[in-house]
């Protein structure tokens, strides 16, 4: 398990960064809150997205909890391009790997959703997703900065 964990990181990292050199890169962060009974509580989170090909996008979020049993967690996320709507909102699905720290650190496959706003100076995103071990339901809001080629 700790291999093939490691080997998953590994190609997902290396399919965002070797695709397309040229590619996108965003960043940005926001508040993300955990409705799960055990950890009920609301974290810090920084946001990092690059554009993979012309329908997918890879993203890493990491978030800090504050006093909760949870103390961190990271989501490895490839996000699928499913509507845009005159480039003024986007709505993208998505599917990825959840690692969160309790006493352990526990690893969860995760689904959700992007919904991204693009303004001239910012992109603002609401993202609702559903871990599935521990039926955590969180739910994220936040800003990513201008794009870096």
């Amino acid at each position: 398990m700790k291999y093939s964990l490691k080997l998953i990181i590994f190609l997902f990292i290396l399919s965002t960064v070797c695709f397309h050199a040229e590619a996108q890169f965003q960043f940005g962060g926001g508040m993300k809150f955990n409705s799960n009974t055990d950890f009920k509580a609301v974290a810090v989170n920084a946001k990092f997205k690059k554009n993979v090909s012309d329908r997918f996008d890879g993203n890493v979020d990491v978030a800090y909890y504050i006093a909760s049993k949870a103390s961190w967690s990271v989501d490895l996320d490839m996000h699928y391009r499913l509507f845009n709507i005159n480039d003024k909102v986007l709505l993208n699905p998505f599917a990825g790997i959840n690692f969160t720290k309790t006493s352990l650190i526990n690893t969860s496959l995760s689904l959700g959703g992007s919904v991204l706003v693009p303004t001239d100076k910012y992109t603002y995103f609401i993202e609702p997703r559903w871990i599935l071990d521990f039926n955590q339901f969180v739910f994220s809001v936040g800003i990513l900065y201008p794009t870096i080629n």
